[in-house]
């Protein structure tokens, strides 16, 4: 299809007035350590929508990106262009199925530097991960948001304890020992909620920052009471957002648990994560390894010059920092939420080049 040419959005099944939220099964869910439960990106205009200026013409082409991004999911684009949201000009929404909201594509207006933003809520994240693995489906939304240069605004990454084992008074101990002291300072911590059965939250951080930590009693919220399946399900969800010097990575979108104990890690105890983070401090030590090797290989000889004039170590370092480095990081470093602590135990002189 060229890009030109419009797509047919089906029309829009309203069903029930309430939102009837896609559900995956809990036990799939349960079968990865944690779950992208909130995705809002932008991108460059012309990469996602093209460059026409007609609404309608956008508004099908909005349907054709995020059939590239959830296919075989079921996702479509409501017909008719809406008024402006976050700051954009015109938006449409994305549909369940079932008709249900589950997210927009905004575009337009004069302060918004010629990109689309695009959200996708926890019904729409559940109906990507619904037909396929985890791992692949995400894997796949990562790559095409790599193509078309996206950048994350925010996203939110959840465990769920089906069975009530961790809940708010272990997050409540944690903060009072002082385990999610990032900075030298503890964040602001606030406990919300009704004593009657309905759910408590307890949020850790503030949204104004890049990270919010907030556990609360899912299952109580869904409308599950005592001695029903499901009543003591709690929900550990980490909010991410992007902020001025901070990029979110998009290698979070498929490895979630791996972040979200990166970031907190007095949540090691989420299952399945160990193995994650082996992985991490694996390909960090790999990559590592072989960046040194490409550099010895390149840049042996001059270093060896260098070497030999230098008065001494710190001569050495001092001609390299100034002479020979960029200040920048490689992206094998700064998408890992690992990549610096594990670097720095990895002592070049223990690594064999």
């Amino acid at each position: 299809m060229s890009r030109r040419e419009a797509a047919v959005i089906p029309s829009a099944n309203r069903g029930s007035k309430f939102l009837n939220r896609f559900k995956t099964s809990p036990a799939k869910r349960a079968s990865v350590a944690a779950n992208v439960d909130f995705l809002r990106f932008t991108a460059p205009h012309a990469l996602v929508l093209g460059d026409s200026a007609d609404v309608d013409l956008v508004a099908y082409r909005a349907l054709d990106f995020i059939r590239t991004l959830a296919p075989q999911s079921g996702l479509c684009v409501e017909e008719g262009v809406k008024a402006g949201r976050r700051g954009y000009a015109h938006h449409v929404q994305i549909l369940t199925p079932d008709g249900s909201a589950c997210g927009d594509v905004c575009w337009g207006g004069e302060n918004q530097k010629e990109t689309v933003s695009i959200e996708l809520t926890g019904a729409a994240c559940a109906r990507i991960e619904a037909v396929f693995d985890h791992d692949v489906a995400w894997s796949q939304v990562r790559a095409l948001l790599e193509t078309v240069e996206a950048k994350i605004t925010r996203v939110d990454v959840c465990h769920d304890d089906y069975k009530g084992e961790r809940g708010l008074d272990l997050a409540q101990q944690l903060y009072d020992a002082g385990e999610f002291v990032q900075g030298g300072r503890p964040p602001a911590a606030n406990r919300q909620g009704w004593n009657d059965g309905s759910g408590m939250t307890l949020y850790i951080g503030k949204p104004t920052g890049r990270s919010q930590l907030v556990v609360y009693e899912k299952g109580r919220e869904q409308g599950y009471r005592d001695g029903e399946e499901f009543a003591e399900w709690v929900r550990w969800e980490g909010r991410f957002y992007h902020r001025k010097g901070h990029v979110i990575p998009l290698d979070l979108l498929s490895a979630p648990a791996e972040y979200l104990v990166g970031k907190y890690p007095a949540m090691s105890w989420v299952s399945a994560v160990m193995c994650r983070i082996q992985t991490a401090v694996v390909r960090t030590k790999a990559n590592l390894q072989s960046a040194m090797r490409h550099c010895q290989r390149q840049y042996g000889g001059l270093l060896n010059f260098l070497t030999g004039i230098a008065d001494d170590a710190a001569d050495l370092g001092d001609m390299v920092a100034s002479f020979l480095t960029r200040p920048t990081v490689p992206a094998w470093v700064t998408e890992n939420p690992f990549g610096t602590a594990v670097a720095r135990d990895a002592h070049p002189l223990r690594i064999c080049i």
